[in-house]
């Protein structure tokens, strides 16, 4: 990927990211809907996930 791509690519993954996190915290402290265990661990790991790749990118980036 050329740097325009990367630069593209780690603007869209931060805002998936900030989307996730309200989503979460939405979901997990706005409602009164029990959520289960295991829809708490899904949107820990998408978020884990998404941070790894944007750390990825910008070690591409910033190298």
């Amino acid at each position: 990927m050329d740097r325009c791509e990367l630069e593209k690519k780690l603007k869209s993954l931060k805002e998936e990211l900030e989307d996730v996190k309200q989503e979460r915290h939405f979901m997990l402290e706005k409602t009164s809907i029990h959520v289960p265990g295991h829809a708490r661990h899904r949107y820990d790991a998408e978020i884990k996930e998404l941070e790894e790749k944007i750390k990825e990118i910008e070690a591409k980036l910033y190298q």
